[in-house]
């Protein structure tokens, strides 16, 4: 008997640590037109086609960084900055604001016909930086720079038998808290990769992310860099397409938002 409640113990501390928040997203689904009408109906009218709840879980353990373009890390240990690399190739410019300019890929695929996008070279990460007469320049002379941070998530979709049909996780990466001149919080290796993909027979799945906008946290004498990243999901079957979009927000000074 006492064994048996350690057990129950530790799976409930193990399941604790595992997830931190459940969330359910919105979804739209859209019927497809079906040449066999009857025999098609009856098809479409299975609960294993038809999404009932897709749902995203905050995870604890986004602490191992896969790609190699960032160092594995563990909270408790101290890492070299990976700012320095993203100066080699900061990407496009794509937006700015008063103070701040973003360079980066604005639009990249994270899940590709239900299989994780790994080519690191198809998408530049997101950096918000200062506005100077250089700014690519000017990021190489930008200091004080946070070991990368990562936060991790898995997005599930349930189907009316209350069976997984699709899953996937996708971690958050970026470094934050870089000043120029001593001043400011700023933005650089903003990415989103995904992981853990598995789609059930009868489905197709795809992902992107995209840079929607940035923002001034703080002062015009000391910027808070902030960047707003838009996730879209497109699931289907031969009978509907599920659509479905979330966002995140992070910021220079560290932070991560969900909405």
């Amino acid at each position: 008997m006492k064994n048996l409640l350690i057990l129950l113990l530790l799976a409930c501390f193990s399941t604790s640590n595992w997830a931190l928040e459940v969330r359910n997203l919105s979804f739209t689904q859209t019927e497809k037109n079906q040449k066999n009408q009857k025999f098609d109906q009856l098809l479409a009218e299975d609960p294993y086609f038809q999404i009932e709840a897709v749902t995203v879980t905050q995870l604890e353990d986004p602490m191992v960084i896969e790609d190699n373009s960032f160092t594995q890390f563990s909270p408790s240990l101290a890492y070299k900055s990976n700012a320095q690399a993203f100066a080699k190739d900061l990407g496009t410019w794509i937006m700015n604001l008063e103070k701040l300019i973003a360079f980066g890929t604005k639009v990249w695929e994270i899940v590709k016909k239900g299989r994780p996008v790994v080519n690191v070279n198809m998408a530049k990460p997101i950096s918000v930086l200062p506005v100077t007469e250089d700014p690519r320049a000017s990021f190489s002379q930008m200091s004080n720079w946070s070991a990368p941070k990562a936060a991790r998530y898995r997005v599930e979709y349930k189907n009316g038998f209350g069976s997984k049909v699709i899953s996937f996780d996708y971690t958050v990466y970026f470094q934050h808290g870089g000043q120029f001149n001593n001043k400011g919080q700023y933005l650089t290796g903003v990415t989103v990769k995904a992981s853990n993909v598995a789609v059930s027979w009868g489905f197709q799945f795809d992902a992107s992310s995209e840079l929607e906008t940035i923002s001034n946290r703080g002062s015009l004498d000391d910027p808070n860099a902030g960047a707003t990243i838009n996730i879209d999901y497109k699931a289907s079957s031969v009978f509907r397409d599920i659509t479905s979009s979330e966002s995140f927000h992070v910021t220079g000074s560290g932070e991560i938002l969900k909405f």
